[in-house]
Formats: structure tokens, sequence, C-alpha cells
């Protein structure tokens, strides 16, 4: 499939924080044989070895599209001068037969991403990866998960993926992939509401704290009151509605794995709402 290219106005993306310019988009691009290993990039024409953030899309891996990164989230993003990817995948009845096939296409987008970076301005070895619900399940396998089985029909097969960061809304996880966390591995953000999915309690967040304390790995966690299922969306994402204490921690934490600036204090959790 070939991918199309559209030329996007600066007046349609402000960018306040990171270097103005032209905001360019390339929709499905190509990372794999089925016709769901796809996904679209956002940048900028002036972007040298920016951060590259991946925004997984959840749907309890049945349903969803890389139309989940929106407007905001490709605004909040790019303000921080980092490329935007964001993949479809196969999905469960839909070309994937389990999971793992979920999780290992959107390796395989990550693998694509990191071999042709410079071709968007950016760096391959700086990679975020974000997504809410299942989304956050995939985002958080892609970045702590640390041996890959390649499928013999994967383009690019890297010993490792080169992700820095990661930032899960109500991400689901299972107990076997929670043990994936070591020593060194990735800084992470998380945000769960009180009224939770049941597959999604905000229990995972305070256990995946215990989990990264206990590695010595930074991690900070958003609990918000009173809150549904992937409140991020609300808190974070929208610029209308998102909450200055979550936007300014979660900024920080972009300037601490993105560009190596500072290191707020961690191991908290951040309660808002009434």
């Amino acid at each position: 499939m070939k991918s199309r290219v559209i030329h996007v106005t600066l007046l349609l993306l402000i960018a306040t924080t990171a270097v103005s310019g032209e905001v360019k988009v390339e929709k499905d691009v190509s990372y794999g044989p089925h016709e769901r290993n796809v996904f679209d990039i956002y940048w900028k024409t002036e972007y040298k070895n920016a951060p590259i953030v991946f925004t997984i899309h959840g749907g309890a891996f049945r349903t969803g599209s890389k139309g989940y990164c929106n407007a905001d989230m490709q605004k909040l993003f790019l303000d921080k001068g980092c490329v935007v990817v964001s993949p479809n995948y196969r999905l469960l009845q839909k070309g994937a037969s389990s999971i793992a096939d979920c999780s290992i296409d959107c390796a395989m987008a990550v693998a694509w991403m990191q071999a042709n970076a410079t071709k968007y301005g950016a760096d391959p070895k700086r990679i975020v990866s974000t997504g809410g619900s299942a989304g956050g399940y995939l985002s958080y396998v892609i970045a702590y998960r640390k041996k890959w089985g390649w499928p013999a029909d994967a383009k690019y097969k890297p010993d490792r993926l080169n992700v820095i960061g990661w930032y899960g809304d109500s991400a689901y996880l299972s107990s076997r992939v929670m043990k994936y966390v070591d020593a060194k591995d990735p800084p992470a953000f998380m945000i769960y509401g009180e009224r939770e999915h049941r597959a999604t309690p905000a229990k995972l967040g305070h256990e995946m704290q215990k989990i990264f304390k206990s590695n010595g790995i930074w991690n900070r966690m958003v609990y918000v009151n009173k809150a549904s299922h992937v409140p991020g969306k609300k808190v974070l994402i929208s610029s209308r509605s998102r909450n200055k204490a979550v936007f300014e921690a979660f900024d920080q934490f972009l300037d601490m794995v993105c560009y190596g600036k500072g290191e707020p204090k961690d191991g908290d959790v951040i309660t808002i709402g009434n």
C-alpha cells in the first residue's frame, strides 16, 4: 500500500514550545504485510534528531484505529518537538489470532520507524511509547519486553527496540507482562480513574509503582477521583479540559525522557478530582 502525503498548514497545528515550521503528515505508511499494518506520521520540516512518540489505540484488541491520535494529541507532542506515529495493528478475529499478534505488529512498527527515522528528522534512539487501555498494554510491552521472535516476513528485525519512556492511560496489564521490568528500564507515567473498567483497576498502577520502585525506575501515577476508563483523554490530552498539575507533571516527564532535562520527583501519586 502506497502512503499518502498531506501538507498541513501551520495554522492547523500551532507549536508553542518547539521549533516552528510546516507540519507534514504522511498517511497509511506500510510497515508490514497485513492491510492493517499501516501508520500515520506527523512531523515538522525543521526537525533534526527529534524524539519519536508512538500513540497506540485501545479497543479491547478488537476495535479501534490510528484515528485515536486526534488533533489535541498531535499538538501535545508536536509542541514538544516530537515526531508522532499512530499505528493500526491486526485485531482479534480480524487478522490476529492472539494478543501476541497485536504486540508483534506494534513492535514491527517501531522497528520500521527506527530504520527510517532520519527521513522524518527523527532520532531512532529516542522513542516514547504511549497508549490507552489495550493500547496501554501494547505500548507497555514495546517498552519493557526484551526479546522479540520476529516473524519471517518482518522487514526489520532489530536486537532491541529503542524505547526510552512509557505512558499508559488506564493500561491493561497482565501478571505475565508486569514481570518484564528490570533495572535500567524506561521511566513510566500512568493515569487511572477511580471508576475503571474491571480489566483496568487502579490497583494495577499501584502494583506497577511497587515494581518500578523495587527496580529503581522513575515512575509517577495520576489517580483521578470519580473518573471512569481512560481519564487521560480528559485530564491530559484535551486542550479544553486538561488539569494543570497533570499537564505540568507530564511535560516534565517528556522533558526528562526526551531531552534529559531535570529529574522531577518520582514515586508519588497525583490525586485530582473531587
